[in-house]
Protein backbone atom coordinates (compact mmCIF):
# COMPACT_ATOMS: atom_id res chain seq x y z
CA UNK A 1 0.00 0.00 0.00
CA UNK A 2 3.01 2.38 0.74
CA UNK A 3 4.52 1.36 -2.53
CA UNK A 4 1.67 2.68 -4.36
CA UNK A 5 0.76 5.74 -2.27
CA UNK A 6 4.67 6.80 -3.57
CA UNK A 7 4.01 5.90 -7.34
CA UNK A 8 0.52 7.96 -7.46
CA UNK A 9 2.26 10.25 -5.30
CA UNK A 10 5.57 10.70 -8.11
CA UNK A 11 3.14 10.12 -11.08
CA UNK A 12 0.84 13.62 -9.72
CA UNK A 13 4.35 15.25 -8.94
CA UNK A 14 5.72 14.28 -12.11
CA UNK A 15 2.89 15.48 -13.88
CA UNK A 16 2.49 18.79 -11.96
CA UNK A 17 5.92 19.74 -12.59
CA UNK A 18 5.19 18.82 -16.74
CA UNK A 19 2.34 20.98 -16.33
CA UNK A 20 4.69 24.05 -14.83
CA UNK A 21 2.40 23.57 -11.68
CA UNK A 22 4.21 22.64 -8.76
CA UNK A 23 2.44 21.88 -5.72
CA UNK A 24 3.83 21.91 -1.93
CA UNK A 25 3.24 18.89 0.11
CA UNK A 26 0.13 19.96 1.74
CA UNK A 27 -1.43 20.23 -1.70
CA UNK A 28 0.25 17.01 -2.87
CA UNK A 29 -1.21 14.99 0.57
CA UNK A 30 -4.83 16.60 -0.68
CA UNK A 31 -4.62 14.84 -3.54
CA UNK A 32 -3.98 11.05 -2.48
CA UNK A 33 -6.95 9.11 -3.71
CA UNK A 34 -7.20 11.69 -7.32
CA UNK A 35 -6.00 10.45 -10.42
CA UNK A 36 -5.04 13.11 -13.28
CA UNK A 37 -7.43 13.27 -15.61
CA UNK A 38 -5.93 15.56 -18.19
CA UNK A 39 -3.48 18.40 -18.73
CA UNK A 40 -5.59 21.10 -20.55
CA UNK A 41 -4.82 24.30 -22.23
CA UNK A 42 -6.94 27.36 -21.11
CA UNK A 43 -8.93 28.87 -23.94
CA UNK A 44 -10.17 32.01 -21.40
CA UNK A 45 -13.36 32.31 -18.58
CA UNK A 46 -16.41 33.87 -18.33
CA UNK A 47 -18.52 35.41 -15.11
CA UNK A 48 -21.46 35.68 -16.10
CA UNK A 49 -22.97 37.39 -13.05
CA UNK A 50 -20.20 40.08 -13.60
CA UNK A 51 -20.51 40.15 -17.40
CA UNK A 52 -17.00 39.38 -17.62
CA UNK A 53 -14.95 37.60 -19.93
CA UNK A 54 -11.03 36.70 -20.17
CA UNK A 55 -9.00 35.28 -22.92
CA UNK A 56 -5.85 32.90 -22.21
CA UNK A 57 -3.65 35.68 -21.81
CA UNK A 58 -5.40 37.29 -18.61
CA UNK A 59 -5.22 34.75 -16.15
CA UNK A 60 -6.93 35.65 -13.03
CA UNK A 61 -7.90 32.59 -11.08
CA UNK A 62 -10.95 31.08 -9.94
CA UNK A 63 -13.62 32.80 -8.35
CA UNK A 64 -16.72 31.07 -6.85
CA UNK A 65 -18.77 30.55 -10.54
CA UNK A 66 -16.46 31.20 -12.95
CA UNK A 67 -16.51 28.78 -15.97
CA UNK A 68 -12.93 28.43 -17.06
CA UNK A 69 -13.17 26.99 -20.98
CA UNK A 70 -10.44 24.76 -22.60
CA UNK A 71 -9.35 24.95 -25.56
CA UNK A 72 -10.77 21.51 -26.51
CA UNK A 73 -14.65 23.02 -26.17
CA UNK A 74 -14.66 21.48 -22.40
CA UNK A 75 -15.14 23.72 -19.41
CA UNK A 76 -15.20 23.56 -15.40
CA UNK A 77 -17.19 25.99 -13.07
CA UNK A 78 -15.05 26.93 -9.64
CA UNK A 79 -16.14 26.21 -6.18
CA UNK A 80 -13.91 28.13 -4.39
CA UNK A 81 -12.12 31.27 -4.47
CA UNK A 82 -7.99 31.22 -5.66
CA UNK A 83 -6.86 34.42 -6.89
CA UNK A 84 -3.69 34.41 -9.27
CA UNK A 85 -2.51 36.45 -11.83
CA UNK A 86 -0.55 35.22 -15.03
CA UNK A 87 -0.35 36.01 -18.61
CA UNK A 88 0.88 33.96 -21.60
CA UNK A 89 -0.71 30.22 -22.28
CA UNK A 90 -1.73 28.59 -18.94
CA UNK A 91 -1.97 24.81 -18.94
CA UNK A 92 -4.51 23.21 -15.98
CA UNK A 93 -3.85 19.90 -14.69
CA UNK A 94 -7.40 18.01 -13.62
CA UNK A 95 -7.96 15.63 -11.15
CA UNK A 96 -10.51 13.52 -10.30
CA UNK A 97 -11.91 11.37 -7.61
CA UNK A 98 -15.64 10.03 -7.67
CA UNK A 99 -17.64 13.24 -8.33
CA UNK A 100 -14.58 15.18 -6.63
CA UNK A 101 -12.49 17.29 -9.20
CA UNK A 102 -9.48 20.26 -8.61
CA UNK A 103 -7.52 21.86 -11.36
CA UNK A 104 -4.14 22.98 -11.14
CA UNK A 105 -3.05 26.41 -12.72
CA UNK A 106 0.08 28.23 -12.14
CA UNK A 107 0.79 26.48 -8.78
CA UNK A 108 -2.43 26.86 -7.51
CA UNK A 109 -5.08 23.94 -6.62
CA UNK A 110 -8.49 24.50 -6.58
CA UNK A 111 -11.93 23.14 -6.06
CA UNK A 112 -14.35 22.88 -9.43
CA UNK A 113 -17.09 21.17 -10.82
CA UNK A 114 -17.60 19.87 -14.29
CA UNK A 115 -19.93 21.80 -16.50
Amino acid sequence: MRMTTLCLLSLTFYGAAFAECRLDEDDLETLVGYRIEAIKTIAGWVDEDAGEVGNADDWEGCRYGRKIIFEDGTSVICNDYAHSSAWGEQVAILFTRSSDTKICVDDELMDVRTW
